[in-house]
């Protein structure tokens, strides 16, 4: 994946072209062109490059960016399905299709074994980063939690100390604490 620093992985013609050439093809690629196309493409560039050795690189070219467009469709349904969706489900997709991306590069020939040790790094910070949301939404049923308690008691308050004497006033502080009440109840149900 990195060039210019001497450790790429592949060999192939492809990957020792210049760079230009090299992201022509890859555009090429994504246009559709077929491997002999791109082949008789690279020879007309003065590059004897065989068909078979566009095919090696386009695969798993191809293959990688469909996986990220896969990705990214994904997290967009899901940001699209609910617009008011808490952010910590969005956290969690967008977890799950990062962990799928390392997962796909850890089992790949074409990572060294430095760089599966820093992907392994990244899934654990990423299962960090779950807890941690996790954690966001038992604090955040908890809090609602107490709300309803202090608006439980705030309700047998009203009734006892207000609806006797005073009960339009009472049912209006009633009505406005069954409001809150559904709404934090709604809330908790994203």
């Amino acid at each position: 994946m990195s060039r210019g620093n001497g450790k790429n992985r592949s060999h192939g013609k492809i990957d020792r072209l210049p760079d230009e050439l090299r992201k022509a093809v890859e555009t090429k690629l994504l246009e559709g062109y077929t491997y002999g196309e791109i082949s008789e493409y690279l020879k007309k560039m003065g590059q004897d490059v065989h068909l078979s050795s566009v095919a090696r690189y386009g695969r798993p070219f191809l293959a990688k960016f469909e996986s990220v467009r896969m990705a990214k469709e994904f997290a967009q349904c899901i940001a699209e399905d609910n617009p008011d969706r808490p952010t910590t489900e969005l956290h969690e997709a967008n977890n799950a299709l990062i962990s799928q991306i390392i997962m796909e590069a850890l089992v790949s020939d074409d990572v060294t074994p430095e760089e599966k040790t820093k992907m392994a790094k990244s899934i654990a910070t990423l299962q960090r980063a779950q807890v941690s949301t996790e954690k966001l939404k038992i604090d955040s049923r908890k809090a609602a939690g107490e709300v309803q308690q202090a608006l439980k008691l705030l309700k047998e308050q009203v009734f006892t100390e207000i609806g006797q004497d005073h009960p339009d006033i009472a049912n209006a502080i009633l009505q406005i604490a069954d409001s809150v009440e559904a709404q934090i109840e709604a809330e908790n149900k994203k």
